[in-house]
């Protein structure tokens, strides 16, 4: 259960995750995470118009952790090693897509939540609530009133036109490219690199990772696939063989 110091909407949010990512969406009740959040089931909508605005709201935490290991990424350029800066770069990455994937299958299926990602709006939702105060509203009671929801979101105002070609999914992978260019413009990469299969074979790798040791178990991707569960072991072996021959000795 979240601790009850947090801010109501924060503690949702928080049991949100943790119910999602234990039972999936669909197997996710309102009940379940408002119990978790030691808070009347009623309250959720205090803060969230519907049950799909709340898991765009939990998504929109979710992916705020690979922004945010993106962030620290593009910071590092030039400073370090390109192979040490994408080794922590990929054990974070790990981590963020071991959340998100039991999370993603009903956003395959729901055009609305599909449609919200492409016009970045976890990006959108994070700003939003960012710039909202915290826990008090026009009445002085709570921080959103009954019938609000997240930029773009099923249940909240429009978000506008989506962010351009590196919004939305795209945009980590995006990111990771204009690091690697950084990388490259500073002669830490060599010429010709290609970059763009870089980033995807990095990204893809992660996703496997954490794909297979969701669905198998360590125990068999230990043993069936040789690889190891933990994501620091796995991305100190992973970057020097995408990295290999692309980085000056």
């Amino acid at each position: 259960m979240a601790a009850v110091t947090e801010p109501m909407r924060d503690r949702i949010l928080a049991a949100a995750i943790e119910v999602i990512r234990g039972r999936g969406i669909t197997a996710a009740t309102t009940k379940e995470i408002a119990r978790n959040a030691g808070v009347s089931e009623g309250s959720l909508y205090n803060h969230f118009a519907n049950k799909t605005a709340l898991f765009a709201a939990a998504l929109g935490e979710v992916t705020a952790t690979a922004r945010t290991a993106m962030a620290a990424l593009m910071g590092a350029t030039g400073q370090g090693s390109v192979e040490g800066n994408l080794v922590r770069l990929a054990a974070e990455m790990i981590r963020f897509y071991g959340e998100l994937l039991p999370m993603t299958g009903p956003v395959l299926a729901d055009p609305e939540l599909i449609a919200w990602l492409r016009a970045d709006g976890p990006a959108r939702a994070q700003e939003a609530a960012q710039a909202k105060p915290r826990g008090r509203a026009r009445s002085g009671q709570g921080a959103t009133q009954p019938g609000t929801g997240l930029p773009g979101a099923p249940g909240g105002p429009p978000a506008g036109p989506p962010g351009g070609a590196t919004a939305g999914p795209v945009l980590g992978h995006a990111a990771l490219i204009g690091y690697l260019e950084a990388e490259q413009r500073a002669g830490r990469i060599r010429d010709g690199a290609p970059l763009p299969y870089l980033a995807a074979a990095l990204l893809g790798g992660c996703q496997q990772h954490a794909f297979l040791i969701r669905l198998a178990g360590p125990e068999t991707v230990e043993a069936g696939a040789r690889l190891p569960e933990s994501p620091e072991e796995f991305a100190a072996s992973l970057v020097p063989a995408i990295l290999s021959g692309h980085v000056p000795s």
